[in-house]
């Protein structure tokens, strides 16, 4: 199945990017004086990031008072791994087929979690009637500074871009005079644990990275975590790192390399499964640090729900983790811009840009000194919760909703793609 996939990719890239956006027209912006109703289209039973991202939407939005339907197109990308969905107030049932039909309150105002490549597809699968009749939001999350050709030839398809750090919010806005709004994740503290404070830590010093082969195994940079560990800690008994990893079997080359990396360290796990939301909660819980080496990210979202957590957080200064990783509430490590490089597909458009190299050297020393004073981490972990929940709430999805009627109702000069 895997080799069938990886054959059939080609030729659906090809129309993807060149015989769909020829089908489509782009639509009038709707008014959207009184927002009433909201659909969120996106992978909602994924497992992936981007699957959090349209679950945490659902969630916040109805919070909000909006009537929230949905429409879940995970299986149309092949990427359902059957996690809850939030139950919807209005339109198709949570969990609903892509392309039910809409229910009795039609929604004002669509917002697709997904990125471009997924986009157009996305529309068809979950109905271009509501398409034609919505306003419609692409919610994009990108970990560079310049965009793919696919991504800017999305933007006549949407009529604002919702992203989740400045990071992305300066990457869109180069190409495009619509709006585009910063809404981080709106992460929020899950319900305490049934389990002890530290489940299965037994004690020991404990490090974890959360990431899904499937968003670029260079870009999340593994390796250069475990190198780091290695460098802190050699083979100390008293010091684990858990790297908790999905769809390893999807990127079997990948995953060999990182076991390869980590060889017969006895203080390094590997754990390749799809867990429930509840179970990564507790293993986050379990935590002295939650570290992450990447070279880019469009926000971070293993990050921010470790902080949530009041978990300790060490990671790469640089991209869009920096909007709450600050010097005085994280561990950040020093890096170097580089050549931006990575085969994987998501990228092959995207030429002449950077990404991080982070210092190896750097993070074990900040591993060490998390380990040194674990009351003066927990302390800055507090104090890193409430700055991230104080960003969350002036980046709303409420303010950002109200933000887009009063530009709809006092326009800029100049709409359209800038190429």
């Amino acid at each position: 199945m895997h080799y069938v996939r990886r054959a059939l990719r080609r030729p659906a890239r090809a129309f993807r990017r060149n015989v769909l956006p020829r089908l489509f027209r782009p639509t009038p912006a709707p008014d959207i004086a009184t927002v009433r109703a909201v659909r969120v289209v996106g992978l909602l039973s994924s497992a992936s990031g981007i699957g959090k991202s349209a679950r945490l939407c659902m969630e916040t939005v109805e919070h909000a008072g909006y009537a929230v339907s949905c429409a879940n197109v995970a299986a149309l990308f092949d990427s359902d791994d059957r996690l809850p969905i939030p139950a919807g107030t209005a339109g198709a049932p949570a969990g609903a087929p892509a392309g039910a039909p809409a229910g009795a309150l039609a929604a004002d105002l669509s917002i697709y979690h997904l990125n471009p490549p997924m986009l157009l597809l996305g529309m068809v699968g979950s109905g271009l009637r509501s398409y034609a009749r919505s306003y419609n939001i692409g919610y994009w999350a990108w970990e560079l500074e310049a965009l793919p050709r696919e991504w800017i030839a999305a933007l006549p398809f949407v009529h604002a871009v919702l992203v989740p750090s400045r990071f992305c919010r300066d990457a869109v806005a180069r190409y495009t005079d619509k709006p585009v709004l910063v809404v981080p994740h709106p992460v929020a503290a899950p319900s305490p644990s049934l389990r002890p404070d530290r489940p299965d830590a037994g004690g020991r010093f404990r490090a974890v990275q959360i990431f899904n082969y499937g968003s670029s195994f260079e870009r999340k940079n593994p390796i250069a975590l475990v190198r780091a560990f290695r460098s802190a800690f050699g083979d100390d008994p008293t010091a684990e790192l858990v790297l908790k990893t999905s769809r390893g079997d999807r990127h079997p080359q990948d995953k060999d390399r990182l076991v390869a990396e980590v060889a017969d360290a006895p203080n390094i796990r590997l754990i390749d499964e799809t867990w429930e939301p509840g179970r990564i909660d507790d293993l986050l819980r379990s935590a002295d640090v939650y570290a992450s080496l990447h070279r880019s990210e469009g926000f971070g979202l293993p990050l921010a729900e470790a902080m949530m957590l009041e978990v300790p957080v060490l990671a790469t200064n640089w991209s869009g983790n920096v909007d709450f990783c600050h010097p005085e509430t994280s561990f950040p490590v020093d890096c170097e811009l580089v050549a931006f490089g990575d085969g994987h597909s998501d990228y092959e458009q995207v030429h002449d840009a950077r990404w991080a190299e982070p210092s190896v050297a750097h993070a074990a020393a900040q591993l060490r000194r998390v380990r040194a004073d674990p009351a003066a981490a927990r302390t800055m972990a507090v104090s890193a919760k409430a700055r991230l929940e104080a960003h969350l709430e002036r980046h709303s999805y409420e303010r950002a909703i109200a933000t887009l009627q009063r530009v709809q109702a006092a326009p800029a000069p100049g709409t359209g793609a800038r190429r």
